[in-house]
């Protein structure tokens, strides 16, 4: 018997977006899924349109507005699947992509499995898919996340991968006091967790750039915040394991980065950067 994948689908004021990703999760080639859609306290008519999906492997639950990380860990604490995918309600899937990531696992449950992924603006099924040097299987899962951080874009969204149920386990889920870069300390700790990456190649997620109410566009206190905690704690539990200078390097150079972000708004959390830096 083929394992039960579960797809969670964390949703606010989704209206415009979520038909087609729901869409793109009930169409793909491996069957044997759940669509776990949490709707964290939506305005518009987004869970209409949810509710409106006759698929039986399709669940609506609704919860109030606690943020996108708490979305998602309750959707998968709801969820009875062996593996794990994460799908944001304004993306997309390829058909094929549960069936490449369960494929490229070959029955491995202390792996996790990666796919391409690209930008798209208008058309989801033609995104403009990336070409990184990461796109292979990874037996050092830490340096996976070295890679993608120093070759690639650093593109380390928790949709990326296909995550067996003890590994999410075992990383703890979403951070939920965080908000901004919460998918990069996600992927932090899960690179810990995981014994490695498989690559699965027929994979394509396609990620919508462009919207507005992205959070990645917010630059209050409480988002560049988030960044720094973020960041702060992702080193500090992969140095626990790994402690490198290029696990130190990673960090200091994203701190570097995020520093010219935080001046002169911020001057605290410049200061603490540098100080961590």
């Amino acid at each position: 018997m083929k394992p039960v994948v579960s797809i969670v689908i964390p949703m606010y004021n989704a209206a415009q977006y979520i038909g087609c990703a729901l869409d793109a999760a009930v169409r793909q080639t491996y069957t044997e899924i759940e669509v776990i859609v949490v709707d964290d306290g939506s305005t518009d008519d987004s869970a209409k349109i949810v509710q409106a999906n006759r698929d039986p492997r399709v669940r609506y639950i609704h919860q109030d507005n606690k943020g996108q990380s708490d979305a998602r860990n309750f959707g998968v604490e709801q969820s009875t699947g062996s593996f794990i995918k994460i799908l944001d309600a304004d993306d997309w899937i390829n058909p094929t992509h549960i069936e490449s990531q369960v494929n490229s696992l070959n029955g491995l449950t202390d792996h996790v499995a990666s796919c391409r992924w690209g930008y798209f603006v208008d058309d989801f099924e033609q995104p403009a898919v990336n070409h990184e040097f990461t796109a292979n299987d990874y037996e050092d899962s830490v340096q996976r996340f070295i890679d993608s951080l120093t070759k690639d874009e650093g593109m380390m969204g928790g949709w990326m991968w296909l995550i067996p149920r003890k590994v999410w386990n075992k990383c703890g889920g979403y951070d939920d006091t965080l908000t901004l870069y919460n998918d990069v300390n996600f992927s932090a700790r899960l690179m810990l967790a995981a014994a490695g990456v498989r690559f699965a190649p027929e994979a394509v997620y396609s990620y919508r750039r462009g919207v507005s109410t992205s959070m990645s566009v917010d630059r209050s206190t409480r988002t560049m915040e988030s960044v720094f905690r973020a960041l702060d704690s992702a080193a500090t539990a992969m140095l626990a394991e790994r402690d490198t200078p290029a696990v130190r390097r990673v960090f200091a150079d994203r701190l570097q980065h995020w520093l010219y972000q935080f001046y002169p708004q911020f001057p605290d959390l410049a200061e603490r950067s540098e100080r961590r830096i």
